[in-house]
């Protein structure tokens, strides 16, 4: 049975030392890296434009925010591909209201309102796809939105202690060995949930998973804070 494993190991590391098989990860790379650089760029064009007309970050904000809600009520009636798209329309405009702050002002309003509703979105989603069936999705839903307040609630308690600390010393989070930087953030939920509205059937599965990180992901703060804000701290007395 070693042997066998040792075989397969083997026979896997050589399709992976595969030239084509590089070359092909490569381009795939460099495809994706292409698609995000023009992505970003027609983002700046429409957020000028916006700007022209005299529409606010806020507005695109609360647009895409109301957009994002239809999802729940299409996820409801287990629409999956009217809430993919109502998905996928939120987090454009949720990238087109920050191209256009920075085209604008950055204010603390702004950021407080654009990580509120995105808080909001993301917590009506998981409520959706409990409505989509209810039998079989409750729990796992129930698991989910404890481990995703869980992690927000730990990244906003530390924002606010960073913030009331910033008039000394500005504690960045980052700046922690012990953080996991995006892990279990915005992007990985967004990828979640767009599995999940193209297999729904599996929600039980890829819920616990989303959930787990996002439980590693409030540990992971918890710890970041007992560093930064005890540890950091005693060291220029010490």
């Amino acid at each position: 049975m070693l042997n066998k494993l040792k075989s397969m190991a083997k026979q896997a590391k050589a399709k992976l030392d595969n030239p084509k098989l590089q070359k092909f990860g490569q381009s795939c790379v460099k495809l994706c890296q292409t698609t995000v650089d023009k992505s970003c760029s027609l983002i700046s064009v429409a957020a000028k434009y916006l700007h022209k007309l005299g529409i606010s970050a806020n507005m695109i904000s609360i647009l895409g925010f109301i957009i994002g809600l239809l999802a729940i009520n299409f996820l409801a009636m287990s629409d999956f591909v009217a809430a993919l798209i109502c998905i996928l329309l939120n987090r454009l405009f949720d990238a087109l209201d920050g191209a256009l702050a920075r085209h604008t002002k950055v204010t603390e309003f702004g950021i407080f309102l654009d990580a509120t509703l995105d808080y909001v979105f993301y917590a009506g989603l998981i409520f959706g796809f409990a409505l989509a069936n209810p039998y079989e999705n409750a729990v796992a839903a129930c698991f989910l939105l404890f481990a995703f307040t869980s992690s927000a609630c730990a990244m906003l308690a530390y924002a606010i202690v960073a913030y009331k600390n910033n008039s000394r010393q500005k504690l960045e989070i980052t700046k922690s060995p012990f953080y996991l930087g995006g892990f279990a953030q915005g992007f990985e939920t967004l990828v979640g949930m767009i599995i999940l509205c193209v297999l729904p059937s599996a929600f039980l599965p890829i819920a616990i998973i989303l959930g787990i990180l996002c439980f590693i992901k409030a540990c992971s703060v918890v710890i970041t804070a007992y560093y930064n804000f005890v540890i950091a701290q005693r060291a220029p007395k010490e």
